[in-house]
């Protein structure tokens, strides 16, 4: 079976050139840090071939890699480049109404490549990230193909869900990450089925040889409206002086970010490493203190995952997604998100509690969140959903 997954972003040039730092060459030959690749990867091992498609501003064609995911750049139409940098890009931030209407736009800029990639990779369904997009509204309308959507941290409040009812109606089912999201999708009308991120317990795993000091560790986009890292800098500047803190991620915050540290008076003790490979990461996992992660909104974070699996001590932020992870005090702490002191307060605790807490997030992982055992059960219900 072959299977189609169409990435979110807006542009390859937007998201993994200007936040990532990637070009084309580096994307193919050693980019292998998402979900989308952990999950092409997972699916081909299950006997699903994987077609990463992705959005670009100039870029074109399909290209093999040495991971058996293939990817197909999808060019948009001419007349939507100028509309990346005008003013309804700048007021989609903030604004539902114009949000909507620029990925409107952008899906109406793709559907040419799409449909001709569709058929010339002779795709049976395509996999859609983020269900509450005005993409998803537009090309489940417009394409005669299997269609099924998933959750990849999207989130459905202040979104525009006019016409959700129509277009969940267009596909086979849905994927949701947690189940207070199949809920809200069975409000609008969907079909959902239950299918969260997980971790590859063979390549993430804890190390006895090690001896973990106090470190702060967090694995990040530098986008600080939603990851809220100047939380975990601000909470460092409660502690005390021997504590330090690793950021891994590249993004469009490195600067502002940098400024925190110099505020907060604690720039001499953080490190900003920038985007590393996934066996760096582990390294960087198997070997921190306490891994923090105090986000606004996340799906079933794979990097939280990670560091559950690697044994450490993990410090997340109390919301819908992480509460499905973490029963605080059990397997690591959950904090109010925006509470640098509560922050700094778990961050001590799970330290103290080191070691119980990282026992009881390995068996948190291993019983729940085997990818092993999520890419199995997603291969045979793609297959479901191609076959009607």
């Amino acid at each position: 079976m072959n299977v189609a997954m169409l990435l979110s972003c807006g542009s390859f040039e937007g998201f993994f050139g200007r936040v990532q730092g990637q070009t084309r060459e580096k994307y193919l030959q050693s980019y292998r840090n998402d979900w989308s690749w952990y999950y092409g990867s997972g699916l081909v091992e299950n006997g699903v071939k994987v077609t990463l498609y992705i959005p670009s501003l100039h870029e074109s064609g399909r290209y093999e890699t040495d991971s058996g995911v293939a990817v197909r750049f999808l060019q948009l139409a001419a007349w939507y480049r100028p509309a990346e940098r005008v003013w309804l890009k700048r007021m989609s931030r903030t604004n539902p109404l114009t949000l909507y209407a620029d990925e409107r736009l952008n899906a109406a800029a793709l559907m040419k490549p799409l449909k001709a990639g569709l058929a010339q990779d002779h795709v049976d369904l395509l996999y859609i990230q983020e269900y509450w997009s005005g993409r998803f509204d537009h090309v489940v309308s417009r394409i005669d193909l299997p269609t099924t959507a998933a959750d990849h941290g999207g989130v459905s409040k202040g979104v525009l869900k006019w016409f959700k009812r129509r277009s969940f109606a267009r596909t086979r089912g849905v994927y949701c990450q947690t189940p207070d999201e199949c809920d809200i999708v069975a409000q609008h009308g969907g079909v959902p089925t239950l299918q969260p991120n997980g971790c590859d317990t063979s390549r993430f795993y804890p190390r006895a040889d090690v001896q973990r000091s106090k470190t702060i560790l967090t694995v990040a986009r530098l986008t600080n409206k939603q990851k809220r890292t100047s939380d975990i800098i601000k909470a460092l500047g409660l502690l005390p002086e021997e504590w330090s803190l690793d950021i891994v991620g590249a993004g469009p915050d490195l600067d502002m970010l940098t400024r925190c540290a110099v505020d907060a008076g604690v720039s001499a003790r953080v490190r900003f490493h920038g985007f590393v490979d996934r066996t760096t990461v582990r390294d960087f996992l198997q070997t921190c203190g306490v891994y923090a992660m105090p986000s606004a909104n996340e799906a079933v974070a794979v990097a939280a995952l990670e560091a559950m699996g690697c044994g450490t001590a993990v410090v997340l932020s109390r919301i819908r997604a992480f509460e499905r992870l973490v029963e605080d005090g059990v397997n690591g702490r959950l904090v109010p998100v925006g509470n640098p002191e509560a922050l700094a307060a778990a961050i001590l605790n799970a330290w103290e509690n080191k070691e119980a807490f990282g026992a009881a997030a390995v068996e948190t992982v291993r019983q729940h969140f085997n990818t092993r055992v999520l890419y199995s059960k997603l291969a045979e219900s793609l297959r479901a959903f191609a076959a009607g």
